[in-house]
């Protein structure tokens, strides 16, 4: 069977039957993309404008102005990328502010309390500080001191004796 036949005979190019005899023709290799981006809004724009009507031109401050829209919305994703990216950093940066120091983490309405022996990351990438054996996180800690509370004068008097 030949190329040219085997695509008469496919009813739709959408039909999902027909997606495998399609993907072996030529010029059916390529990669499907989820997102656009700026170049794929000049390809589009470009062929627009090579196959309009030259007695009835499209109006190029439509173009202009979905060009300004696009380039906003592009900017305003590498900003929550940034945003996400500093996020991040500053998190890891008040973990490492408890290292050595004497913290009370309350999580699930349980209280831990301990020396931060370690800060890092978890499995997600989110900061975690180290409590002997146990992992938390930095926004469960309701108290952080220096140094271990002191203990009380009946607590001091039963180790001494």
């Amino acid at each position: 069977m030949s190329t040219t036949s085997a695509v008469s005979q496919m009813t739709s190019a959408t039909d999902p039957a027909n997606a495998a005899e399609l993907a072996k023709l030529p010029g059916f290799d390529r990669k499907v993309k989820k997102t656009l981006d700026q170049g794929d809004f000049l390809k589009l724009l470009a062929t627009q404008l090579a196959n309009q009507d030259p007695l009835n031109p499209s109006n190029d401050l439509n173009s202009i102005s979905q060009m300004a829209t696009f380039s906003s919305v592009e900017q305003m994703g590498d900003l929550v990328t940034s945003l996400k990216a500093f996020i991040v950093s500053q998190d890891f940066a008040s973990a490492q502010s408890m290292l050595g120091r004497h913290v009370t983490v309350t999580q699930d309405k349980t209280t831990a309390s301990g020396i931060v022996t370690a800060v890092g990351y978890d499995k997600e990438g989110k900061s975690i500080i180290r409590i002997g054996d146990r992992t938390f996180s930095p926004a469960d800690v309701t108290e952080i001191r220096d140094a271990a509370p002191a203990a009380t004068a009946a607590e001091t008097a039963e180790t001494a004796a």
